[in-house]
């Protein structure tokens, strides 16, 4: 079970706060040490005690740096992470929130369930189960479909392929996917 996770912002008071809206959370300042200064915690109260930790950009991980952490300059580029998690609002608040904050949203209806994707500074990816669409996730990847996933993945795989396979040149796939393996 996942209880946190980490990403670095631009700003993150107004991530968190924005976040918090959209999640029915609390945001509540990081304690400095053990976190960088500036950082923030969307803090959702439920059993498990999730929570996100938006931490400045120029924040990265170390394993050989003093607390763990160390400071870098500021990077816009792509992250390889990202994490899904519940909204308390429908789908058109966490657009109308987008807007507001200058971030690209778009929906997805990705065959299994449908996502709103969130672009902060237009680099780092939280996708968002918007109220009332939790149970079709739960449905796919909870206990209950376990036995039958890797078969609506399959199937969900092979007609993605042949639908981009058909709209896209082969070489723009392989920059998306990378090579496939042998």
């Amino acid at each position: 079970m996942i209880h946190h996770m980490s990403f670095g912002v631009r700003d993150p008071h107004r991530v968190a706060h924005a976040l918090a809206e959209l999640m029915e959370a609390k945001p509540v300042r990081a304690p400095a040490p053990p976190f960088p200064y500036g950082a923030w915690l969307v803090v959702s109260g439920d059993e498990r005690g999730s929570f996100l930790e938006i931490l400045p950009a120029t924040t990265v991980f170390d394993p050989d740096a003093p607390l763990g952490l160390r400071q870098r300059p500021a990077k816009s580029e792509p992250v390889t992470s990202h994490v899904l998690v519940s909204a308390a609002v429908p789908g058109e608040m966490i657009h109308a929130v987008a807007k507001r904050e200058g971030w690209q949203a778009e929906d997805i209806e990705t065959g299994l369930f449908k996502i709103v994707k969130l672009w902060i500074d237009g680099n780092v990816l939280v996708e968002f189960l918007a109220k009332g669409e939790a149970g079709r996730y739960v449905d796919a990847f909870g206990a209950a479909g376990l036995s039958t996933l890797d078969e609506k993945l399959r199937h969900l795989e092979a007609n993605l392929l042949t639908a981009l396979s058909q709209k896209l040149p082969p070489q723009v796939l392989v920059e998306a996917l990378g090579p496939r393996p042998a």
